[in-house]
């Protein structure tokens, strides 16, 4: 009787530690959803990062934590994505564009757009700085894209 108890209790404890394992896989890599979730200061809410799995296929934070890394590409996919419909996800995406602006500066923006968006990205880039400076939570709040971000402004206007 005690070797049987030794032997389901060994079980359970192997179910238990496989099932930790998976939720550690899922959170870690940014597979469940349950808050928002900080990339490197920058927070992220449970609705966008669930608009851009559904829209996109892909994990929003780990998209944005290669833009603040630098990476130029991805610079230019997040400046991109595009929530429209998605309600509070365009509002958050806004907030984070103006964060992460302030955090690489103008020039670094600018140089991973390049110089071939559409007047429609351009337009679209533009309306999300706007709700972000407007209904975000950053030091430019409540001021127009021009003001609080003069170089990539006059970027974005150029040939519209």
């Amino acid at each position: 009787m005690h070797d049987i108890m030794k032997k389901k209790f060994l079980v359970l404890l192997i179910i238990v530690a496989i099932l930790g394992s998976i939720g550690v896989y899922l959170w870690t890599n940014d597979m469940i959803y349950f808050s928002g979730k900080d990339v490197d200061g920058i927070y992220v809410e449970e609705e966008l990062r669930i608009a851009t799995d559904d829209y996109y296929g892909i994990s929003y934070c780990k998209l944005l934590k290669k833009a603040i890394d630098g990476n130029q590409e991805d610079i230019k996919t997040i400046m991109l994505l595009d929530f429209s419909g998605a309600g509070a996800a365009g509002y958050d995406h806004g907030d984070v564009l103006v964060k992460l602006i302030d955090r690489l500066g103008e020039e670094t923006i600018i140089s991973s757009l390049g110089n071939q968006l559409t007047k429609k990205e351009k337009r679209g880039i533009e309306s999300y700085i706007a709700v972000g400076l407007e209904y975000g939570n950053n030091p430019h709040q409540g001021k127009n894209p021009d003001e609080a971000f003069p170089f990539l402004y006059e970027y974005l206007l150029k040939d519209r």
